[in-house]
C-alpha cells in the first residue's frame, strides 16, 4: 500500500520569481552542491517557451540510513528525481515529480503547483505544494519502508525550502 507526501510552504517571493529559480540550471547546480548528497548531478535539463523538465540524481551514503534500508539496498542510495514545469497563467505554475532509487523496487510520484496568494501575508506572496505517493515493493518490509522514505521525503523538501529561500535572497 503506498503512503501519502503532502508537502505546503510558502515564500516571500512571488511565483514567478521561485519559478525561475526552481527551473534554474545554476540553482539546481547551487542545490545539488549543497544539499544532494554524493555523486550528486544534473543529468538533463530542457527549457521550453512553456516551462521545463530535468532529471538529478541526488545520493544518501549507506552508513546515513537505517539498518532495514541498508537490508533492501545493499549499499548506498542513488535517487533519480525527474521534474517537469510548466506556466498555467500568470502566478501559477504546476508540474510532476518521479523518483527511483537505483536497485530498490520503489517509486516516488506526485504533482506540484507553485502560485501567488489571493490575499499575500506580510511574511509570503506565494505557496508551494507537493502531493504525491511512496510505494515500495517489499513483502513484509514495504510499509516500514514507505514510511522511513516519507520522513525522508518530507525533510528533502524542507531543506530544499530552505535553501530556496537563501537563495532567492542572495540574489535580491
Amino acid at each position: 500500500m503506498a503512503r501519502r507526501i503532502e508537502h505546503r510552504s510558502t515564500s516571500e517571493w512571488p511565483a514567478a520569481r521561485v519559478y525561475e529559480a526552481l527551473i534554474d540550471i545554476d540553482y539546481l547546480t547551487d542545490r545539488l552542491a549543497e544539499i544532494g548528497g554524493a555523486n550528486a548531478a544534473l543529468l538533463q535539463h530542457v527549457a521550453t517557451e512553456d516551462g521545463a523538465r530535468f532529471q538529478v540524481r541526488q545520493g544518501v551514503h549507506a552508513d546515513a540510513l537505517p539498518s532495514v534500508a541498508r537490508t533492501v539496498v545493499g549499499g548506498d542510495l542513488k535517487i533519480d528525481r525527474s521534474e517537469s514545469w510548466r506556466r498555467k497563467e500568470d502566478g501559477h505554475y504546476t508540474g510532476e515529480i518521479a523518483a527511483e532509487i537505483a536497485g530498490a523496487p520503489c517509486s516516488i510520484t506526485g504533482s506540484m503547483w507553485l502560485r501567488d496568494l489571493a490575499e499575500p501575508t506580510r511574511s509570503a506572496v506565494s505557496e508551494f505544494v507537493v502531493s504525491g505517493s511512496v510505494r515500495v515493493n517489499v513483502p513484509f518490509l514495504g510499509g516500514k519502508l514507505e514510511d522511513l522514505i516519507v520522513d525522508q521525503v518530507q525533510k528533502l523538501l524542507s531543506d530544499e525550502e530552505k535553501f530556496t529561500t537563501e537563495w532567492l535572497a542572495r540574489r535580491g
